[in-house]
């Protein structure tokens, strides 16, 4: 349809019967970004496949231009991903070190290591990244 589109990707290990291949697989399944005014909101809606924009109170919600830079940056990485959906507030952090410096988020973490979620507030998911807790501070 031409329109300005973004699907998140990442690089996941399977295991087949015979082997072990890294195949990509997008980030947020069933989830495409599309740049469009809401003149052409049912034009896309029309498509094969598109089951309905993300909404509140029946209304499309824009993601807006920074959330969908810190997911291209957490895409850009070369980093263990995993994508969760999220229900409960962690402690809230900013990333002192690394590629993703700068970024906010929630902490979860675990007896092995840290993950730092980002929450992508609009379509309720959250990026998760294998993270040291010395490269994250305590948002006071």
């Amino acid at each position: 349809m031409d329109y300005e589109h973004y699907l998140p990707l990442r690089t996941t290990l399977r295991k087949w019967s015979d082997r072990m291949k890294r195949i990509q697989e997008p980030l947020f399944p069933n989830y495409l970004f599309v740049k469009i005014s809401m003149q052409e909101k049912y034009k896309v809606l029309s498509a094969d496949g598109v089951v309905k924009f993300v909404s509140c109170a029946g209304r499309p919600v824009p993601v807006s231009e920074m959330e969908i830079v810190k997911i291209k940056r957490i895409e850009s990485a070369d980093h263990d991903i995993a994508v969760e959906r999220f229900s409960s507030i962690g402690e809230k952090v900013k990333v002192t070190e690394g590629i993703f410096a700068g970024l906010e988020g929630e902490l979860i973490r675990a007896p092995q290591g840290s993950r730092l979620l980002i929450k992508l507030h609009m379509i309720n998911y959250a990026i998760s990244v294998e993270m040291h807790t010395s490269h994250v501070q305590k948002i006071v």
